[in-house]
């Protein structure tokens, strides 16, 4: 009977232990993240990973570095197969390691797990593709904006409904007029920062970006175009804009001195609305990025590497940081990017970004990724420094931009994104 009595208590306590094993299939595995140091996206992980291991088991370790760093770690760990990193933060700039990435679509289907990611970002580009099968899904997204006065527009009669550059141009003189006398200028940009220059050239470029044979490349006359026009934008900048930060841009705008601004809307966002940093509060609102061209779009996916050892544990992780809750949360708490619809769609955040919203979402269905690796975005924005300050002309300077891109290999996997977003010569 003694025995009979142990028996049954060492079944009866090792009930909770053998429940436990099957709701933590990876109890005691041990998976690596990593994402940009930024104090967003990876404090927004830092905040999730005690909940997550307490849930599944899973031991997570979360390496933050910075953008440069990170990038160079993740090219630099899939292609020489050392497989530090279960589960990578990326982007277009490491499309040469995509072909190393785990494909997701069928943990997607066995999971049935169908996020309501604005339909424009799940597509190839915003999201990572190769070969036709998803490799990456979206965490955060942020596209190029235009931001406005409404107070300015409505006292002279001005609408921000523009589909063109053009069309946005006409506004500019409306509103340079209308301002003349005194020291508010028709429009702020960051000129100074010249990597954010090319932001404006692909809104207003409608052309390819790699020939038909897969190398970088240009259509000459629409590139002439785009440059031209955004170099005009310097005659509605107030003096000085060629040397002008991203920081020093906001302030323009944030202290009531520009009718316009363009810029991450991400970027002024918080401060816009604060008392404390701003004086355009209530004043502000998002208009639609104009065209041909498109919004450019920073979008971090999370990706699976394929040398992860427990891509199943990998997973899990992905799911949890990537999903709408979370990604409201991290809109609330650290202005991070929703990649979510229902972001855009919560009452609560309606009445309270009204002046935001619906035109960030039509803005982020519209924006699409480059091509480009880091060299050939880093080709294109220093010779284009150089075209804004006059330092060559504009012929000169898309000769040089590429007989540089001529030295640089496209990725297959960027190929194949350019492909998909009409960024490729056709022929």
């Amino acid at each position: 009977m003694k025995k009979l009595l142990l028996v049954t208590l060492v079944l009866l306590l090792a009930l909770p232990f053998t429940a436990l094993a099957q709701d933590q299939p990876h109890a005691g595995v041990e998976i690596v993240t990593n994402f940009m140091e930024s104090g967003t996206y990876d404090i927004g992980a830092e905040q999730l990973e005690p909940g997550f291991e307490e849930m599944t088991g899973i031991e997570l370790e979360i390496v933050a570095s910075p953008f440069v760093v990170l990038v160079q770690n993740n090219i630099t760990d899939l292609s020489t197969g050392t497989g530090e990193f279960d589960v990578i933060s990326g982007d277009f700039w490491i499309g040469s390691v995509w072909n190393q990435m785990h494909p997701l679509d069928e943990l997607m289907e066995r999971d049935m797990w169908e996020p309501n990611i604005i339909p424009g970002l799940m597509l190839p580009g915003p999201s990572g593709y190769f070969d036709g099968k998803r490799i990456g899904i979206p965490y955060s997204a942020d596209a190029y904006g235009l931001i406005y006065r409404t107070d300015i527009f409505e006292e002279a009669g001005i609408s921000a409904d523009w589909e063109t550059w053009d069309e946005f141009f006409v506004a500019l003189d409306a509103l340079d007029a209308h301002l003349e006398g005194t020291d508010i200028s028709p429009n702020v940009f960051a000129f100074g920062a010249y990597e954010q220059t090319p932001a404006i050239f692909l809104g207003m470029y409608d052309g390819y970006l790699v020939d038909s044979e897969g190398n970088y490349a240009l259509d000459h006359d629409k590139a002439v175009a785009a440059l031209n026009q955004m170099k005009s934008l310097l005659d509605y900048n107030p003096e000085g804009a060629t040397g002008l930060s991203i920081d020093e841009a906001n302030s323009v705008f944030l202290t009531g001195k520009a009718a316009t601004m363009i810029c991450w809307v991400s970027f002024v966002r918080a401060d816009a609305q604060n008392p404390d940093a701003s004086l355009v509060v209530d004043n502000w609102a998002t208009a639609p990025f104009p065209g041909p061209g498109f919004p450019f779009l920073s979008a971090w996916n999370m990706f699976i590497s394929g040398l992860s050892e427990n891509p199943d544990a990998a997973w899990e992780w992905v799911k949890h940081y990537i999903n709408e809750d979370e990604a409201k949360r991290r809109f609330v708490e650290l202005g991070v990017g929703s990649p979510f619809l229902s972001t855009y769609e919560d009452p609560e955040l309606i009445e309270q970004y009204s002046h935001d919203f619906p035109n960030m979402v039509h803005n982020l269905n519209r924006a699409e990724s480059v091509p480009w690796i880091f060299a050939a975005f880093e080709i294109f924005f220093r010779h284009m420094g150089e075209f804004v300050i006059d330092a060559v002309d504009v012929e000169t300077m898309l000769a040089n931009t590429l007989a540089d891109w001529s030295e640089l290999e496209v990725p297959e996997g960027l190929v194949q994104s350019a492909a998909a977003q009409g960024q490729m010569q056709e022929g």
